[in-house]
């Protein structure tokens, strides 16, 4: 019988693309975290009221609000700490000055690079790569 740890790092995923979704979902439960995945704004803030998560990915563009204004609201409900990543295929200039404000740690352009995202998240939350007992380098 399986159990889920209590170390599992939740993380809140929101985006409107299946295969985006997808993809994240089967990499964070690989990488051993929890992802809780909407594919609008709106459910996602409203269960975010009653829950916590170690990190948040948002998408810039979804169907009922911006992920610039989610990341806001995040920052409201969930302080300064929660890492935020924003992702989008939109990185003009006017989008990139706008993350600072909206409370977003992080922008990554898609196609998303994975191997960045699990070293950002380990590094931000405090997680060990898998197998890293030396990962220093000369």
């Amino acid at each position: 019988m399986a159990s889920v740890e209590r170390s599992t790092k939740r993380v809140l995923v929101i985006d409107d693309n299946q295969i985006v979704t997808r993809s994240l979902l089967l990499l964070l439960k690989t990488e051993g975290f929890e992802p809780h995945v909407f594919t609008a704004g709106a459910p996602a803030l409203a269960f975010s009221q009653n829950n916590r998560f170690e990190a948040a990915l948002i998408d810039i563009h979804l169907p009922d609000l911006s992920g610039l204004e989610i990341s806001r609201q995040l920052r409201q409900t969930h302080g300064k700490e929660m890492p935020i990543i924003i992702f989008s295929g939109d990185n003009s200039l006017e989008t990139l000055r706008a993350l600072p404000d909206a409370g977003a740690t992080l922008f990554l352009s898609k196609p998303i690079n994975a191997s960045r995202l699990m070293q950002y998240l380990r590094e931000t939350i405090g997680i060990p790569a898998p197998g890293s007992e030396s990962t220093a380098t000369p």
